[in-house]
């Protein structure tokens, strides 16, 4: 039951109700991290989905100066997920995640969710739903950071 009231604060289980929390949380895994410990790494298969029950997790990415860095693009909070992309393309993971300090996870693996998706269609447009809204705004947000990167860029070069 306490994997439902967590539930219950994360954008992609907005829609759903108790029954259907229940269905979800049957599917779900507690995992424990260490700070600095990595969650995953880029290139790794993508074959969960992550939410944050407790601290932080920051997100990784190789650094423009060299592959072998990697520099922090985001820090995610409890009630945010990620490793979203891996339910949907099933592609390597993009980025790596790493605690930030001591935190608590719920792991969502992709063969489970995808049988829940199969059987019950209800359930599956509603995630799917919120999953394309919390997709589009992280969208927005990397386009309105390209724009900002862009100008800064511009300015740069015009003062040369």
């Amino acid at each position: 039951m306490e994997n439902i009231e967590i539930f219950k604060k994360i954008a992609l289980f907005k829609e759903l109700n108790n029954t259907e929390l229940i269905k979800i949380a049957n599917l779900t895994q507690k995992v424990s991290f260490n700070a600095g410990d990595v969650v995953f790494k880029r290139g790794e298969a993508g074959d969960a989905l992550y939410l944050i029950r407790e601290g932080e997790v920051e997100v990784l990415a190789p650094s423009p100066e060299a592959e072998e860095v990697e520099d922090v693009v985001a820090v995610l909070k409890p009630g945010e997920l990620f490793g979203e992309m891996a339910l949907v393309e099933g592609e390597p993971r993009s980025a790596t995640v790493r605690a930030k300090g001591p935190a608590k996870l719920i792991r969502v693996k992709k063969e489970y969710f995808d049988d829940m998706m199969r059987q019950e269609h209800a359930i599956a447009l509603k995630i799917y739903k919120r999953l394309t809204i919390i997709l589009s705004h992280r969208l927005r947000e990397t386009t309105e950071r390209f724009a900002i990167a862009n100008q800064i860029i511009r300015m740069t070069s015009k003062k040369r």
